[in-house]
């Protein structure tokens, strides 16, 4: 089974995700946008690049907690943030926890951050930001600059080891590349695939006890065949 037909399937199975989750206008909370592709704006870019960065080590729910409170103190603005004291920063955002080292995160991303220079920028650059790794990079490429780049999370890993896709030793770029060969190198695809992946995994391929019975994947998986 190949990436490009695990897509198919697990499309077909669970329909369009709609990541990444945005607040809508009037909103306080980020909503999932199924079957709607959109260039974002400003705004939208900004509160996906927040969130890429608070999501760090934590759960989502935490993480909307977080960009609710920052929207309640209409502070979810680059130059707002950039101006705001530190502690005040970290109080809004500590429901993601870490907030302290979240906070400086921010800072020093929005010291850097415009939209058009996210739309430019190489991915080499953006890694060198403090807090910026591959995921939370590839995050913001993807869903707040759309471009064509695969994000791998965990649950990516824990899939794809399974099905036999990928071995434990392979590195971050080495599993980027392995779905951007293997699937049509389109925004849609890439977004929506990863997003699949994590509802696979929420719903089958959990850490332990993996529920394979029902499982869109089963018949082309190493570990449920065995």
């Amino acid at each position: 089974m190949t990436p490009a037909a695990a897509y198919r399937r697990l499309l077909s199975r669970f329909g369009p995700q709609g990541w990444w989750p945005l607040t809508p206008p009037g909103a306080l909370r980020p909503r999932y946008h199924p079957g709607r592709f959109q260039t974002l704006g400003e705004k939208a870019a900004l509160e996906v690049c927040l969130g890429a960065i608070l999501t760090q080590n934590t759960a989502w729910t935490n993480v909307e907690k977080a960009l609710e409170s920052l929207h309640r103190a209409k502070a979810l603005d680059a130059g707002r943030i950039r101006r705001m004291p530190s502690r005040r920063l970290e109080a809004l955002i500590r429901s993601s926890g870490f907030f302290v080292q979240k906070a400086k995160k921010l800072k020093a991303f929005l010291r850097a951050y415009s939209l058009d220079w996210l739309r430019t920028v190489s991915r080499e650059k953006l890694l060198s930001v403090k807090g910026v790794g591959p995921e939370t990079a590839d995050s913001m490429l993807l869903y707040a600059a759309g471009r064509s780049i695969f994000v791998v999370d965990a649950y990516t890993r824990r899939i794809g080891e399974r099905v036999g896709w990928l071995k434990p030793s392979m590195k971050y770029d080495e599993v980027r590349a392995f779905f951007e060969e293997g699937l049509s190198a389109s925004l849609r695809v890439y977004q929506e695939m990863h997003a699949l992946l994590v509802e696979l995994a929420k719903r089958h391929c959990r850490k332990t006890d993996p529920l394979c019975a029902g499982c869109p994947l089963r018949k082309g998986c190493q570990h449920a065949q065995a």
